[in-house]
């Protein structure tokens, strides 16, 4: 990172314990200022908002350059965990978590998009049009009178995958605890089990998102959340995922080993035995590879073996990399 770490919560101007409700509502004030696609010439019979901001002397591009990252994380439940406890610095290299690795953040540099998300539009007038056209949906109960339904923020939860299952790919059935209605009148809820499908593709990668649309808590005020699942890796006992499909797996040997050869062998993902021969002199930075040897490159889109066509070639692997660790004992 060549620039010092940014403070997220002074970019959007909020306290460090401010609910997501306060950090949206503070981001939107600010974007509605320094949207870019504002044109004043149609702005002269209101009152101007483009006034000036908490981060002056910035020019308006890095302004809006920033609250758009720290919304991108502070916006995100499961980034602002981790930022919170890492810092900048944390949520860009990945963390080594209790039972499994986070891949690092990456911001992906769209800033349109990210305003898209929180507005529902790419225009900076696209509210008061959509109120005069689409009036929102509303909502009327005894308990809560009449008002604005809107959408629950995704709850997001980390799914731990054994290497193995990587490898083989397997169906996960992720069960969740959630309000569903009682009555045909959509009233009351009582908490319910639902049990949600995962399909893991063989050589699923560490971050892959699976979401699955308004499964949320039911409630006659609120639109439901999206429940999304994000992968992350076991660790394993014998192997270590290396860019994305490589396997890694470190052997001990004994100083004449490492001078004069040895062979040993491997037990698989698959539960295969791998005969290895060593007849170079092993120093600090040797390795063997062993191609095609680690886990499958995940397809976006898999094609079952009876409807592969004649003459496609069968599913790509990563290597097995074998680095050594040398004991003079």
């Amino acid at each position: 990172m060549i620039r010092p770490e940014l403070d997220y919560y002074a970019v959007l101007n909020v306290p460090r314990d401010a609910p997501k409700e306060d950090i949206t509502l503070s981001y939107r004030k600010l974007a509605i200022q320094l949207c870019p696609h504002r044109d004043p010439k149609y702005e002269r019979d209101f009152v101007s908002i483009l006034g000036p901001t908490h981060m002056q002397p910035l020019s308006l591009n890095r302004q809006w350059e920033y609250i758009n990252m720290a919304y991108d994380v502070l916006g995100n439940d499961l980034h602002r965990a981790i930022y919170d406890r890492f810092g900048e610095a944390g949520l860009f290299q990945g963390i080594q978590l209790p039972n499994g690795y986070f891949p690092p953040y990456q911001y992906h540099g769209d800033h349109m998009k990210v305003y898209h998300d929180v507005f529902g539009s790419y225009s900076p007038y696209a509210n008061i049009i959509d109120i005069v056209t689409n009036p929102p949906l509303l909502y009327s109960t005894l308990e809560h009178g009449i008002g604005v339904r809107t959408k629950d923020p995704p709850v997001e939860k980390i799914i731990y995958l054994e290497l193995e299952e990587v490898f083989k790919g397997c169906t996960k059935l992720m069960h969740v605890w959630r309000q569903e209605f009682l009555d045909s009148k959509e009233e009351r809820t009582e908490k319910r089990k639902k049990t949600l499908k995962l399909k893991i593709q063989p050589g699923t990668t560490p971050g892959t998102r699976f979401c699955f649309k308004e499964e949320g808590d039911r409630s006659p005020t609120k639109i439901p959340a999206d429940i999304i699942f994000i992968t992350a890796d076991k660790p394993h006992p014998a192997f270590e995922r290396s860019q994305h499909h490589n396997l890694v797996y470190t052997h001990n040997i004994t100083l004449k080993d490492a001078l004069v050869g040895f062979s040993f062998t491997i037990r698989t993902l698959d539960k295969r035995s791998i005969k290895v021969n060593i007849s170079d002199v092993v120093n600090p930075d040797y390795i063997k590879v062993m191609p095609r040897e680690g886990l499958p490159i995940c397809e976006n889109i898999p094609i079952a073996p009876d409807m592969r066509p004649a003459g496609v070639k069968k599913k790509k692997f990563g290597d097995l990399i074998i680095k050594f660790q040398v004991f003079s004992f």
